[in-house]
């Protein structure tokens, strides 16, 4: 169901955290791993030749890796595009460092071919995906964050993520408050907002691990469509909703940029 930032009223959000019930609920992304491959003989899902596949870089969420994409990749894959991973082991270094391996990878794959990149990002791998949109959208097609809290990300996770991001901040040496918003490596990732590159908005009120609420772009662009769908937050990466939206986004022509490209230089970022 795709929506507009106006279904949304009042532009202060309130933090919300999902409720225990729903945390639980999360193993249900087991029984979507076993049934989604059902889907795939019901939906019409548009394909491409190989030859004319647009290029992806999948970045993973927050402590995961890059194997837990590898579904999407393959799915990625059948539809006729070309996946890439990120090279993340462990979503879970400093911001600024994680970004910067980032910027890397995806100039590396913008010189090899030729042609701008979507991104798919999960949860904190959105936030990301946010991020090199502002920086470089000369390189960018389009973003599509699932499950992504891009509103006061770490007041709308739940208590257990929250704790588990302090103490994952403390384990990897870092300054105090590293990975929560106290840290300004985690402000800069949820306060600012892509002007050029379209975004697709992906989000579930099943998600039991950040509140569906926090994942809604209510910044009212006309670059942005929100789309909701039946998953848990963890199954986003092999849930059947999620890859018709995919299969449709990736299926859209090729835009040309038409306004000037802005220097999106970010201002030095502080060191840990």
């Amino acid at each position: 169901m795709s929506v507009i930032a106006r279904d949304f009223p009042g532009s202060e959000l309130v933090p919300e955290q999902p409720s225990s019930m729903m945390f639980l609920g999360e193993v249900l992304s087991v029984v979507e791993a076993a049934t989604s491959w059902l889907y795939f003989y019901r939906y019409p899902f548009p394909r491409v030749p190989r030859a004319i596949g647009k290029t992806v870089l999948l970045i993973p969420g927050f402590m995961a890796s890059d194997l837990t994409l590898m579904p999407m990749a393959s799915f990625c894959g059948y539809l006729g595009h070309r996946s890439k991973f990120a090279g993340i082991l462990s979503n879970s270094r400093c911001p600024r460092e994680t970004l910067e391996l980032l910027v890397a990878k995806l100039g590396r794959m913008y010189e090899l071919g030729g042609q701008r990149i979507v991104i798919i990002g999960q949860s904190l791998g959105g936030l990301y995906a946010r991020m090199l949109a502002i920086r470089h959208p000369e390189m960018i097609e389009r973003v599509i964050t699932l499950g992504t809290p891009i509103n006061s990300p770490l007041q709308s996770s739940h208590p257990a993520v929250t704790a588990l991001a302090a103490r994952v901040g403390k384990f990897n040496g870092k300054a105090e408050g590293c990975l929560t918003q106290s840290c300004r490596c985690g402000l800069m990732l949820s306060d600012l907002v892509t002007r050029e590159v379209p975004v697709t908005v992906v989000y579930s009120r099943r998600d039991g691990i950040v509140h569906w609420q926090s994942c809604v772009d209510r910044t009212g662009s006309a670059n942005v469509d929100n789309e909701e769908v039946i998953s848990t937050h963890v199954g986003m990466g092999i849930s059947a909703d999620v890859c018709q939206v995919v299969a449709d986004r990736l299926a859209l022509p090729r835009s040309e940029r038409k306004s000037p490209l802005i220097d999106y230089s970010p201002a030095e970022t502080p060191q840990h």
